[in-house]
């Protein structure tokens, strides 16, 4: 019996001294945090999407209340949450811009020929690991299976016959549609960068128009006439520099293919 009662007074010792260890530690490495935190915490969305670039809401919280992120840097709350944090902060409001998921294809089933039917899981990337890349002839085009559909948690995303369509009005930018897609077709752009090039195909002109009626062919008569140097064609893609770009449209009317669409029409 005396045995057993040392024991148990030997691990209570123990157990107060490690305790104690532990509350010595906890208070020595004690990280306070900074007074806007929760504040902070309590507006943001909730989403944890990561698109701020921070861990989670969690982490842009930290990161905004203690100088390290700026309060315009999440997407999914906009120009609304920017407000409400520089108030928080005091601070000047700086503005945030709004951006759009953008899927670079319109090689659809009228316009992308294809090589076999594909009857098989409703997946994007286990129709990449396919011959060809999927069922259409062309390999950049979108398989359409709707991968970036699932992941979008906004309901921003829906396929219309065979390509994945962005709803602007609906998608905050998250950016999770983006590592989804296995062709790597979906960028994040300035919504109210209008002017796209809908193709991500880098083929040579003669194999775009035999696979897809609405590819870029890289004939370069959008980068001869724009008035801005706001379009240059890169491995035989065409590309427009956001920043430069005006609108003014003359791109759109010279594409040939028609690629190059100015989305305020369809938006």
């Amino acid at each position: 019996m005396g045995t057993i009662i040392i024991q148990v007074l030997a691990l209570g010792i123990l157990g107060l001294v490690l305790g104690g260890a532990l509350g010595y530690v906890g208070r020595k490495f004690f990280v306070k945090e900074a007074e806007n935190t929760a504040a902070i915490r309590e507006v943001l969305p909730g989403v944890n999407c990561g698109a701020c670039g921070h861990p989670g809401c969690d982490g842009f919280a930290v990161a905004v209340a203690e100088g390290q992120a700026k309060t315009n840097e999440c997407p999914v709350g906009g120009a609304e949450l920017a407000a409400k944090l520089a108030e928080i902060m005091g601070i000047e409001e700086v503005p945030a811009t709004k951006l759009t998921a953008y899927v670079h294809c319109c090689g659809n089933a009228d316009a992308a020929k294809t090589y076999y039917e594909y009857d098989g899981i409703g997946d994007c990337n286990a129709s990449f690991l396919l011959p060809g890349t999927g069922p259409k002839a062309c390999t950049f085009s979108c398989i359409g299976h709707g991968s970036c559909v699932e992941v979008c948690p906004f309901d921003a995303i829906d396929i219309v016959n065979t390509i994945a369509v962005v709803n602007p009005d609906k998608c905050v930018a998250c950016g999770l549609c983006v590592p989804i897609c296995p062709k790597k077709l979906i960028e994040i752009v300035p919504d109210a960068a209008k002017v796209r090039v809908e193709c991500h195909s880098t083929d040579r002109g003669p194999l775009v128009r035999t696979n897809c009626s609405a590819g870029c062919i890289g004939c370069k008569l959008c980068e001869k006439s724009c008035p801005h140097d706001a379009i240059h064609v890169n491995n035989n893609l065409a590309h427009v520099d956001y920043e430069k770009c005006t609108l003014c449209g003359v791109c759109v009317e010279k594409c040939p293919t028609k690629v190059i669409k100015n989305t305020t029409a369809t938006n």
